[in-house]
C-alpha cells in the first residue's frame, strides 16, 4: 500500500484500528469523524455495512463491486446478507475471513471418531467429551462476552430453531420455547458434571486470545474461531498446525447446515476528500491476481478468496489444503444467517449485539438466574431496542 501510494505521488497515512471485537468503539469512531467533516478516505474492517449505512457514514459501492466481478465472477453467496441494501452494495468485500472448526486430527482419529460427520452440537459435545484426557481439554469455546463466545451463542440459538426476532424483523420473539431449551443446552454444557472433565480451567473466562493460545498449545482438542488460530501455527511454525483440520461448524434439532464465512470489506466514507483515488486502490488491490494472491498466501487459509470464481484463479487458494477444506462453507448458499435469522439483518440487531444484551443472559444463568428468568429479561430489553430503531418490537 505504501508502495502504491508513493508511486502515485499521494500522501499517505496509516491508522490502526481495532480489529474483530465484541462492541460498537469503530463504528462510533467512524460516525465521529464522518460527523466532523474529517472522515479517513478509505476504511477496511470487518465492521457491520448495515450498522454504518444505517448511520449515514458510507457511500454506496456497487460500481466497484460490478468491475471486481467482471474479473473474479460473483461474490461469495452469504456476502450479499448485510452488504447488498436495497439493491445498492454499501462495502466491496476484500476477503472472506475463514472462520469455523478447528480440531486435532490426531486426537480425534486416535478415538475412531469422525468428526466430519458430526452435524449437531450435542453429538459434537459427546465427542469432544469421548477425548478429554487430564492434559487435554475436548470442549475449547467460551460463552463469556467476545467474538467467539458470541458465535456459539448464535449458532445454538438457531440451530435450535429460536431467533431474536421473527422472520418480519419487527418484533423480538426471543422468549420462546425453542430459546430457552437452547439455552438449557448451553448451561448444561458448562454447568452439568457430566461435561467437567472435557472443559478447560477458567474457560468461563476467556477472552478472543484464550482458545486461540490453548489450541496452539496443545490444550484443547476443539475450538470454534476465525482462522488466524491455523494461520498464526502456520507462521510461527508450530507442530500443531499440521494436526489441524477444518470443521464447518454444526448446528442443532431444526437447522443443522448454515455456515456464514464473514468477509474483511472496503468502505468509502461519507465526506471523504479523495473518494477517486481511495476507489482506484480498492480496484487496484483487488482485481489484481497477483496482488490478491500475495495476501492470500500472507494469511494462509484465513484469508481466502470472497469471489466464487478466484478459488479457481488463485494459485495458492486452488492447492493449499486447508482452504479447500473451507471452501463449500464459505460458498454455502443456506441464505442463513446464525445472527438474524428467522428474520432479515438489521440495524437494530446490531445494536443489540453492541450493547450486549444476550451476553448478559448467558451471565445470568450461568451464573443461576433460571433460564426462563434470563430469556424473558433479555426480550423485554431488546424490545426497547427495537422501539428505539422504530420498529414496534411487540405485539
Amino acid at each position: 500500500m505504501k508502495a502504491f501510494a508513493e508511486g502515485k505521488g499521494w500522501p499517505l497515512e496509516f491508522i490502526d484500528s481495532a480489529g474483530f471485537a465484541a462492541g460498537s468503539g469503530e463504528t462510533e469512531r467512524i460516525s465521529a469523524a464522518v460527523q466532523a467533516g474529517d472522515p479517513p478516505d478509505l476504511v477496511r474492517h470487518t465492521l457491520s455495512p448495515q450498522l454504518l449505512h444505517s448511520l449515514d457514514t458510507t457511500q454506496p459501492v456497487s460500481d466497484l463491486v460490478a468491475a471486481i466481478e467482471e474479473v473474479y465472477g460473483p461474490i461469495a453467496p452469504v456476502l450479499k446478507i448485510g452488504k447488498l441494501i436495497d439493491g445498492e452494495w454499501w462495502a466491496v468485500p476484500y476477503h472472506q475471513r475463514a472462520g469455523g472448526g478447528y480440531y486435532r486430527k490426531d486426537v480425534f482419529e486416535a478415538a475412531g471418531i469422525d468428526i466430519q460427520s458430526i452435524r449437531t452440537y450435542d453429538k459434537l459435545r459427546e465427542a469432544c467429551l469421548a477425548v478429554s484426557t487430564p492434559e487435554l481439554f475436548g470442549w475449547g469455546i467460551t460463552v463469556n462476552k467476545s467474538g467467539d463466545g458470541n458465535s456459539i451463542i448464535q449458532r445454538v440459538k438457531c440451530g435450535w430453531g429460536a431467533g431474536w426476532q421473527d422472520e418480519t424483523g419487527q418484533y423480538i420473539a426471543a422468549n420462546s420455547p425453542e430459546m430457552i431449551e437452547a439455552m438449557n443446552f448451553l448451561k448444561d454444557t458448562y454447568l452439568d458434571p457430566q461435561w467437567a472433565s472435557m472443559l478447560p480451567p477458567g474457560v468461563l473466562a476467556w477472552n478472543d486470545i484464550s482458545n486461540n493460545e490453548a489450541f496452539q498449545g496443545e490444550v484443547i482438542a476443539y475450538t470454534e474461531n476465525a482462522g488466524t488460530v491455523y494461520a498464526k501455527a502456520v507462521k510461527d511454525k508450530l507442530p500443531v498446525a499440521e494436526k489441524t483440520g477444518y470443521l464447518a461448524q454444526p448446528g442443532g434439532p431444526v437447522n443443522q447446515e448454515f455456515n456464514s464465512v464473514g468477509s474483511k470489506d472496503w468502505f468509502i466514507l461519507k465526506g471523504a476528500h479523495n473518494t477517486e483515488a481511495a476507489k482506484e486502490v480498492i480496484l487496484a488491490f483487488t482485481t489484481d491476481l497477483g496482488r490478491m494472491d500475495a495476501m492470500l498466501a500472507s494469511s494462509p487459509a484465513y484469508a481466502i478468496p470472497a469471489y466464487t470464481n478466484l478459488w479457481d484463479m488463485s494459485e495458492f487458494a486452488k492447492n493449499n489444503e486447508m482452504s479447500q477444506q473451507i471452501k463449500p462453507a464459505a460458498l454455502n448458499d443456506s441464505g442463513i444467517d446464525a445472527g438474524a435469522w428467522p428474520g432479515p439483518p438489521s440495524p437494530a440487531l446490531t445494536a443489540i449485539e453492541n450493547t450486549g444484551i444476550w451476553n448478559d443472559m448467558v451471565n445470568a444463568f450461568i451464573t443461576g438466574t433460571p433460564v426462563e428468568e434470563a430469556v424473558a429479561t433479555a426480550h423485554d430489553r431488546m424490545v426497547l431496542v427495537f422501539k428505539e430503531f422504530g420498529l414496534p418490537g411487540e405485539k
